[in-house]
């Protein structure tokens, strides 16, 4: 274990510093994939709620909210760039929860403002409404402030503020639901942290629809001598095997297209060709025009929307928001991350191919941990597409047809399919699956149309995979024009081991160092812990070339110890002491490995990220 003795002695000599947590923190938790609370009450308006636990004093200062006031649903008026009311309300006891609280009643009041009892109004605010998906600010008339516990929170979404075109008209939030889109229920970091989570349309009084995580992100500042730890660095190895590129809705009333399709690339590019490389891809343009399979004309052809959907997210029109019922392939298609391939095929209405069964309905709309969250597939132009409804005739244009020799291919094609609420704009999409895992993707002569309606294209290897990159919309990992112009290998899956420590370093806290995720192939780790930071010093003089050195030796501690599934634990301290507060250490790993190819690493030796690690009183 790690000394107080040795805590001075390092203390002295430390030539490198953590950089502590300075101005505006922010906690956000999705702003994707998203649904929107109607039917408001014409009074108190609607709430969000969910709990916040705060691991140290914290002042909130400012917030955004997601809404749906853009023009996007076309029975609601266009509010963007109007401001309207938003209140914060919180039950100010340590341990309070939201549950059991949200139909209190207004405290007997017809009018604004509510008294719900039991809840203290912490802040008024002024919100401007923005596009939805995105951030709208919400200035707060009076920050306020918590000391460590957990809180219920409520947020009260109100009305257009007067003087404004549309005067007491309703805000109407949007919230993510972990059930159709994959989202952790708790969402943290390590000073705050948001649990829980409901919808309540009519504000007080009414029920809640639950679990449901508001799209919310949270500006706060911290107190003093805040203990702290930040990751820094890169571990080795990292090659994600998904990857992704996506284009944002048009900007301008003009459709716009791919710049891999024939028109968006002036006809040097329709699609690429992906070669299974048996743990990757390697993903090379193409430059022949046209479809591979003429949609239809195969001896076991399907006109799939002719038939009734297993699943759709459209009460009015099945085809809209749709899955396919499975279709079973003549031969088992291999893709990176499976041992046996499938044998099935799921196919959604909005341009993906999924290779299992349970996948999302909806379409894209940046909803990138969707991607990586949902189903394994192919996204050929993962949209929002509304082909026809040829099973019961309720609207819709364009066919998604199966195709297949029954030996060596089979074909999924959208073809002449619209994009929904764009009846003008007409894309045909291909996808063609070829026996030792080989894929095709092709578009037809117009590519894909689009305008108010976001596009990604890609392979994912799903189910909660990592995501390949991160950021705002649109996405390039990578840029696939460019990319494939050279050929692109994707990841074979590879990810570095992370060293963390459980909670946060506060004096007469434990202090206890984890490395997860570890190679299959580690059976040892060592845990070095140093008075000093590298920037990273490459190690492939040592036969760990990808690898770099974040910590100065001599290590002032060190620990090996066995590792199991993937991770490992070092309780350093049992009690972190006081002469500690203010002091800096920095953590690496390195990890044994019995499998890593000689040919990358000949050592033998893989190395975690690293980690900076600030001891003080708070």
């Amino acid at each position: 274990m790690l000394s107080c003795a040795a805590g001075l002695a390092f203390a002295a000599a430390a030539a490198a510093q953590c950089t502590a947590p300075t101005g505006t923190q922010a906690l956000t938790t999705t702003f994707e994939g998203t649904t929107y609370l109607g039917s408001v009450h014409a009074t108190f308006g609607s709430n969000l709620f969910f709990d916040l636990t705060c691991n140290t004093a914290i002042t909130i200062h400012a917030m955004a909210i997601d809404l749906f006031d853009d023009g996007s649903v076309p029975s609601l008026p266009v509010l963007t760039g109007q401001t309207a009311d938003v209140t914060v309300w919180a039950i100010t006891a340590p341990g309070s929860s939201y549950l059991g609280q949200h139909a209190v009643g207004t405290g007997g009041a017809t009018a604004y403002p509510p008294a719900p009892p039991g809840w203290t109004l912490m802040s008024e605010g002024t919100v401007t409404i923005g596009p939805s998906d995105t951030p709208s600010p919400v200035v707060l008339a009076t920050p306020f402030a918590f000391a460590p516990g957990r809180y219920a929170m409520a947020i009260n979404h109100r009305f257009v503020q007067a003087s404004q075109a549309n005067a007491g008209a309703p805000i109407h939030p949007l919230y993510t639901n972990p059930a159709v889109v994959p989202t952790p229920t708790v969402i943290g970091d390590q000073y705050v942290s948001l649990q829980l989570g409901s919808a309540q349309s009519q504000a007080w009084t009414g029920g809640i629809v639950t679990p449901r995580i508001a799209n919310v992100r949270l500006d706060y500042t911290l107190g003093a001598n805040v203990a702290y730890s930040t990751p820094y660095g890169v571990g080795c190895y990292d090659r994600k095997r998904s990857f992704y590129e996506s284009w944002a809705a048009s900007s301008t009333t003009a459709a716009a297209n791919l710049d891999i399709d024939p028109i968006g690339s002036g006809g040097a590019q329709n699609g690429f060709d992906m070669l299974h490389l048996g743990n990757g891809y390697l993903v090379t343009a193409n430059a022949t025009p046209g479809l591979v399979v003429a949609p239809g004309s195969s001896p076991g052809a399907i006109q799939i929307n002719a038939q009734e959907p297993i699943a759709s997210g459209s009460a009015t029109q099945p085809w809209d928001d749709a899955i396919a019922a499975p279709i079973r392939i003549p031969f088992p298609f291999a893709y990176p991350g499976s041992v046996t391939g499938t044998r099935q095929l799921s196919v959604s209405s909005n341009g993906i191919v999924y290779f299992a069964t349970g996948a999302s309905t909806f379409g894209f709309y940046d909803d990138y941990s969707g991607f990586v969250g949902n189903q394994p597939g192919i996204a050929a132009a993962w949209c929002d597409f509304e082909p026809a409804d040829n099973n019961t005739f309720l609207g819709g244009q364009g066919d998604i047809w199966y195709d297949t020799d029954g030996s060596s291919y089979v074909a999924v094609t959208w073809s002449g399919c619209r994009m929904w609420n764009e009846p003008t704009n007409v894309s045909t999409v291909q996808v063609v699956l070829q026996v030792g895992g080989g894929v095709k993707v092709r578009y037809g002569a117009t590519g894909v149309r689009f305008r108010d309606v976001p596009v990604l294209v890609g392979f994912t290897a799903g189910n909660g995979s990592p995501d390949p990159g991160s950021g705002p919309s649109p996405r390039r990992f990578p840029d696939l024009s460019l990319a494939t112009a050279g050929g692109y290998v994707s990841g074979d899956g590879a990810a570095p081991a992370r060293v963390r420590i459980a909670g946060r370093p506060q004096i007469g806290n434990p202090l206890t160092i984890a490395t997860t995720d570890c190679d299959p192939s580690v059976t040892t780790n060592i845990t070095l812990v140093s008075a000093s930071s590298l920037p990273g010093i490459d190690l492939a003089v040592f036969g760990m070339p990808g690898c770099a050195a974040y910590v100065a030796l001599p290590e002032i501690a060190a620990f090996a110890s066995v590792v199991n599934a993937g991770a490992t634990s070092w309780a350093a301290l049992a009690s972190i002491p006081p002469a500690f507060a203010g002091v800096d250490v920095f953590v690496q790993s390195m990890q044994l490995s019995t499998g890593v190819p000689q040919s990358y690493n000949p050592a033998n030796l893989l190395v975690s990220d690293a980690l900076c690690v600030h001891f003080d009183l708070n």
